[in-house]
């Protein structure tokens, strides 16, 4: 019963609050109210890029920006009729005892699936539980110091399996995949190949020339696409080179992410290379305003 008083309630008082500011306040509303509700969808890579220095400081930083950016647009749209959605997804990886589905179910609010009364408390409980809950991640990632403890996840499966089901209609959905951009694995045997586009990036390897770019062109080389038919502004964050020495690494791994998010989706996504967590904060901040 306290739903349908609450209700009656707010509409006193927003009657009242028109009377007395007039027609400013109502098109105020009107105008939150036609607002999409946004999905934010986290997506993150923990294979061996962990062992990056400060990545997974860099991690966090980011998931408690683009959370503080969800809890000022919910509230902004008044917290008890928002219907925005804050997700965060962990790739799981072979050999791993890390318990995902835990940190997904607490790191996530869907704030569509709350009730009224629940909404501002769920948002809270969310916000209380944000930082030491990826503290306690960022503990439980760690499965060793060399690169072979990491078997490697396999970020274009987890697309493909889930591209029914990772965004809603209805929604400004946002996909934010935070990893180094490689689809590499300990074990490659597993990776599908198709007309010389592949599920992996070991491909990288051989084109090593500053014609690197026309040969991958020429011969039609690249990530194989997905279908994935939905709306969604994407962006990949944390772009790191494994090879030093190749001074093309970056732009290689761009350049065919850019390919694959677009011959997928029609979409050219947007990057963030792994930089100082300030030049990170300050674009991830910018792109998500």
């Amino acid at each position: 019963m306290r739903t349908p008083i609450l209700i009656t309630i707010i509409s006193i008082l927003f009657a009242f609050c028109n009377l007395a500011f007039g027609n400013e306040l109502e098109s105020e509303f009107t105008t939150l109210s036609k607002r999409k509700p946004i999905n934010y969808i986290v997506i993150l890579d923990l294979s061996d890029r962990v062992l990056n220095e400060n990545q997974l400081t860099y991690d966090i930083a980011q998931i408690e920006l683009i959370f503080n950016k969800f809890k000022k647009k919910a509230k902004q749209n008044l917290i008890i009729t928002s219907n925005d959605r804050f997700v965060l997804k962990i790739i799981p990886q072979k050999g791993s005892t890390l318990d995902h589905d835990y940190y997904e179910n607490i790191l996530q609010l869907r704030l569509d699936q709350v009730s009224i009364s629940d909404k501002n408390k769920s948002l809270v409980n969310l916000e209380s539980k944000l930082t030491p809950t990826l503290k306690q991640l960022q503990k439980d990632a760690i499965l060793g110091e060399k690169s072979n403890n990491y078997a490697g996840v396999d970020l274009w499966s987890f697309l493909n399996d889930n591209k029914n089901n990772l965004t809603s209609p209805g929604y400004d959905n946002t996909i934010i995949i935070m990893t180094d951009g490689y689809l590499d694995f300990e074990n490659n045997n597993h990776v599908i190949e198709r007309n010389n586009y592949f599920t992996g990036t070991k491909f990288l390897k051989n084109l090593n020339s500053n014609d690197w770019k026309q040969k991958a062109t020429d011969n039609e080389i690249g990530i194989l696409p997905i279908s994935l038919n939905f709306k969604a502004t994407w962006l990949i964050t944390g772009i790191k080179s494994k090879n030093e020495d190749d001074l093309y690494q970056i732009s290689k791994i761009k350049y065919f992410w850019d390919k694959w998010i677009k011959e997928s989706s029609n979409t050219n996504p947007l990057f963030i290379n792994y930089s100082t967590k300030s030049q990170i904060l300050s674009e991830l901040n910018s792109i998500l305003n």
